[in-house]
């Protein structure tokens, strides 16, 4: 396989039941307090073809997740901000050339949403992200505690659309994405930069033979940065995926 995985060599077939539990308190009509606990059953992973167990499938994991945040929900703007925390057990190649899973990852942060109409005609959409996300219990001395491969501690993006004064239906928009640094290898000694993105995009409305047609013209990546847009894998067998470059896309909707 491309991807470095194996022919499956087994199978399983197991079913648990996924708790979902939720509470809402409003403070008053526009500020309300929240929490929630999930966890959620995921497919085991393949053995890669250089391991020992090569085409073994893992049993399916549960990843647990905490979350209490307060949200702001006023005429013209919402803001949210949370605090979440998310166990998942690490699948990884050990010393002995056995994949399996070992320790497990944990993310915890900060998450700042944010949206609504600035002035009139004017609507902004953003979010911030701080974001711990540490191996735990790895078994070694030169993983414990060092960051989870691929996972930056700083993500933030935000977007604006502005309809055009004098033209009914034109609305301009942009949008600028950053993407803090991250690690490459579970030891955390090789590490990728960050990299910063603008969007730009024109939108027109119009109505042809009593049907409502949007028409969109989009730029992204216009100042045709190269970057390495996500790190990924498990230890031993990671990899990066390499950004698009400047694309202009034009297209066309018709709703009936």
């Amino acid at each position: 396989y491309a991807d470095g995985t194996a022919a499956l060599t087994s199978r399983y077939e197991q079913s648990r039941t996924s708790p979902l539990l939720a509470a809402v308190v409003k403070l008053d009509k526009s500020v309300s307090l929240y929490a929630n606990y999930v966890e959620g059953l995921s497919q085991g992973q393949t053995a890669p073809s250089t391991a020992t167990n090569r085409g073994e499938m893992l049993k399916p994991y549960v990843a647990k997740q905490k979350e209490v945040g307060v949200k702001y929900d006023a005429v013209c703007v919402c803001c949210i901000l949370s605090f979440f925390r998310t166990d998942k057990p690490r699948a990884f190649v050990n010393s002995s050339n056995l994949f399996g899973t070992y320790g497990k990852d944990r993310h915890q942060g900060l998450e700042l949403a944010v949206q609504g109409e600035a002035t009139q005609g004017l609507r902004l959409l953003g979010g911030l992200t701080w974001l711990d996300a540490q191996q735990q219990a790895t078994g070694s001395a030169t993983t414990d505690g060092k960051r989870v491969i691929g996972v930056p501690a700083v993500q933030a993006n935000i977007g604006a659309e502005w309809d055009v004064p004098g033209v009914r239906g034109l609305a301009v928009d942009g949008r600028l994405v950053h993407t803090g640094s991250s690690y490459a290898n579970a030891a955390n000694t090789l590490k990728v930069g960050g990299w910063n993105r603008l969007d730009l995009g024109v939108r027109y409305l119009t109505e042809v033979q009593g049907k409502l047609v949007t028409l969109r013209l989009r730029i992204d990546n216009v100042a045709d940065k190269n970057y390495w847009a996500s790190v990924g894998g498990y230890p031993g067998s990671g990899y990066l995926t390499v950004s698009a470059p400047r694309t202009v896309s034009l297209s066309a909707s018709v709703d009936f």
